[in-house]
C-alpha cells in the first residue's frame, strides 16, 4: 500500500482484502494479500471496498507492470 494514504484508503483496503477471504482473487495463495484499487486512485478510482481486490504480491506486481488487466464485470 502507497505510503501517506488516508484512513479512508486504509479501511476500504482492509475491508477489501477480508472481503475476498484474504486470499489473492487470481491464484487464492493467502501470502502477503494486499488490496488493489480497480480503477486507479490517480485515476479517479474511490477509496472503498467496491473498487478493492485482492491480490498477493506477484500479481499485483504483474498488474501494476501490465501484464495482467483487472476487470470488473
Amino acid at each position: 500500500m502507497a505510503k501517506n494514504r488516508s484512513s479512508v484508503h486504509t479501511k476500504a483496503q482492509r475491508a477489501g482484502r477480508e472481503r475476498d477471504g484474504n486470499r489473492c482473487q487470481i491464484c487464492g495463495s493467502k501470502n502477503h494479500v494486499e488490496g488493489h484499487h480497480s480503477v486507479d486512485h490517480q485515476f479517479g478510482g474511490a477509496a472503498n471496498v467496491d473498487n478493492i481486490i485482492a491480490l498477493c504480491h506477484k500479481h499485483h506486481d504483474d498488474v501494476h507492470k501490465g501484464n495482467i488487466d483487472i476487470f470488473k464485470i
